[in-house]
């Protein structure tokens, strides 16, 4: 069984991801928090299309205007119900013999062989803001490598001045995924 420090748990706490790791399998997975600026950008865009929806029909008597508002309404409505619902399935799970991923919504089911292995790979994105500071924050993400093809199965992101906590993060993550595919290959091989 892997033993997780508990520095690697209270990061993993601030990028709003649970990990959960036992002889059977590991979980990794994100928190849904209020906290976590992209789901208030998602909330921000679910009300504001709520607003769209409803308000032509206070303000204004025209069809045109009702149907324009009513449809980008919906739209935003439905693109943000969408990000939280991705925001709260994403996760890797990896089992005796399986590793089952949902990633953008889409879950995908491989077992486990010796060809398999996970890196990592990290980017700084910055977002300036006319006559205010910008934000800038990393963000790490997690693919499988299979031969020549890297498939995407685990993002998350942090401040900026907090890269060095998310940098150490994604490695242990991506120690605890290539321990737990060593480990399950060896048993396989036995």
């Amino acid at each position: 069984m892997t033993k997780i420090n508990v520095a690697v748990l209270e990061i993993a706490n601030k990028a709003y991801l649970k990990i959960l790791v036992d002889n059977q399998e590991i979980v990794i997975k994100h928190k849904f928090c209020l906290g976590d600026k992209s789901i208030l950008g998602a909330l921000i865009f679910l009300f504001g299309g709520f607003f769209l929806m409803v308000a032509p029909f206070f303000k204004t008597s025209d069809i045109l205007s009702k149907v324009i508002g009513v449809s980008i309404g919906l739209l935003f409505v439905i693109l943000s119900t969408m990000t939280i619902i991705r925001q709260l399935v994403d996760c890797i799970q990896i089992t005796e013999k399986y590793l089952i991923f949902r990633y953008n919504l889409k879950e995908t089911k491989i077992p486990l062989n010796g060809n398999l292995q996970v890196k990592m790979k990290t980017e700084v994105n910055k977002i300036s803001r006319v006559g205010k500071l910008g934000s800038d924050f990393i963000t790490i993400t997690h693919f499988m490598q299979v031969q020549n093809i890297a498939t995407p199965i685990l993002q998350f992101q942090m401040p900026n001045s907090e890269a060095d906590n998310a940098k150490k993060l994604g490695l242990e993550i991506n120690k605890i995924i290539n321990a737990k595919f060593n480990r399950q290959i060896t048993k396989t091989d036995d």
